[in-house]
């Protein structure tokens, strides 16, 4: 695989008292991506449709705990995650 694409990672963290409503939040990244088209049956059991803006990227290791993405200097929203030997794979 080509990972010649950027992505940073937003992770949100919530403080440990629960007084507090501050969500702090930490930028991982930038890491090495690839994106990839989603095949069609990908859409419908992910989307419930066929969306052809969606797509996925494959990041090398397993990375957890991350709420949203910046990709291509956007923030975007997960619609899910899978991991897959030693790589992450967000859908979005």
């Amino acid at each position: 695989m080509i990972y010649n694409d950027r992505v940073i990672l937003i992770k949100e963290t919530a403080p440990a008292d629960e007084l507090e409503d501050d969500i702090t939040t930490a930028e991982i990244g930038p890491l090495p991506c690839m994106r990839a088209a989603l095949t069609n049956n990908e859409q419908l059991g992910i989307f419930g449709k066929y969306n052809l803006d969606s797509f996925k990227l494959h990041l090398q290791g397993i990375h957890r705990d991350f709420h949203s993405v910046i990709y291509q200097g956007h923030r975007r929203n997960i619609q899910g995650k899978k991991y897959h030997r030693n790589s992450t794979v967000i859908y979005l």
